[in-house]
């Protein structure tokens, strides 16, 4: 029997129209289900989705509540990612300045509250003279307080409240092929991925040596910084940095003894897992 459209009544045009969306919505699942699997590994890495849920309260004239929940898909790009991280830790950076010749000499980064600066121990002279420059009319005066180290790492400390907010070290471990984002002064950044993770100890890096300042801080597109940069590391590569632990560990010599062999063991693990 042969079905005539025209001579269709409403119920039969509700079910064929039901049965329509019905077909429709299943095919565009499968569609897009298999543009997904085909999509590029560069394209899955730097997409993010957030599902964001928005619960409205509907009262109608009974005064019987009814909350209806809607979901809407928001794409986060790794380029904001990246803007955001920037404009977060920009604040947080500082330039030492040579007190005697006021000439600029590296880029530092607090480490906590207690007005503990981390640079590179390379850039500075233990007979020196330093001030911290945090955009004010004067420079606070700082003094060396530990040079060198494994990684080159130097502190310095403060004698008063600079008023700048200290960074935020990164809990998580760096994995190969991460963006990552250094500083290299004068407000300027630069841009690479993590290449390296093995047994030197030491951070490497995709970005150029020669763009990077002393004491540069490196950050992840969550603003968390992992790494500086230091005459040790550059001397292992031009584009490798010191972990920020390093930093951490030489502050709190007990409590970075602990931190150092936690991060060799996820270390070696890393290595060993990326190898293979």
């Amino acid at each position: 029997m042969v079905m005539d459209l025209e001579h269709l009544n409403k119920s039969q045009i509700v079910l064929l129209t039901m049965l329509v969306s019905f077909v429709t919505s299943i095919a565009t699942g499968i569609v897009t289900v298999s543009l997904i699997e085909e999509a590029p590994t560069d394209v899955t890495r730097v997409v993010q989705r957030v599902v964001e849920r928005t619960v409205e309260q509907v009262a109608p004239a009974e005064q019987q509540a009814t909350v209806i929940t809607r979901e809407r898909t928001v794409i986060i790009k790794e380029a904001d990612l990246i803007a955001a991280a920037i404009a977060e830790n920009k604040p947080r950076i500082v330039s030492i300045i040579d007190a005697g010749s006021g000439s600029f000499v590296s880029l530092g980064v607090f480490i906590d509250d207690k007005g503990t600066l981390a640079t590179d121990a390379w850039a500075l002279d233990e007979e020196g003279s330093y001030g911290i420059d945090v955009g004010a009319e004067e420079l606070i005066p700082a003094t060396i307080t530990y040079s060198g180290g494994a990684r080159g790492v130097a502190l310095l400390q403060t004698e008063s409240d600079s008023g700048v907010e200290p960074i935020k070290p990164s809990e998580v471990a760096l994995q190969l092929g991460q963006t990552l984002v250094a500083f290299v002064g004068g407000g300027s950044i630069t841009q690479g991925i993590a290449t390296e993770l093995g047994e030197s100890g030491y951070i490497g890096t995709s970005i150029s040596g020669a763009k990077v300042a002393p004491g540069a801080p490196l950050i992840n597109v969550d603003g968390k910084v992992v790494g500086i940069s230091t005459g040790a590391s550059r001397a292992v590569g031009s584009g490798s940095f010191a972990p920020i632990r390093a930093a951490y560990a030489a502050a709190n010599p007990v409590e970075g003894e602990e931190a150092s062999k936690e991060e060799e063991g996820t270390t070696a693990t890393t290595t060993k897992g990326s190898t293979q």
